[in-house]
């Protein structure tokens, strides 16, 4: 499984983005697992990167990441 790092940024320029919450990855989806640019964790997994493109994920560690 390909694991992607995320990359991180102020939560100032968050925009017209959506902002979502990562969620405990209990259960991990056929394709890329994406990663917290800062701690590492897996905040997001996705059989494609369509689903990224307009999207802010907040890991538990409270940063702010964005393909």
């Amino acid at each position: 499984m390909l694991q992607v790092p995320m990359r991180t940024f102020p939560g100032l320029f968050v925009g017209r983005r959506t902002v979502v919450e990562a969620q405990a990855a209990t259960e991990l989806a056929a394709g890329a697992r994406f990663v917290c640019g800062s701690c590492d964790d897996v905040i997001f997994s996705a059989a494609d990167r369509e689903a990224l493109s307009d999207m802010v994920v907040k890991c538990r560690c409270g940063e702010f990441n964005q393909i």
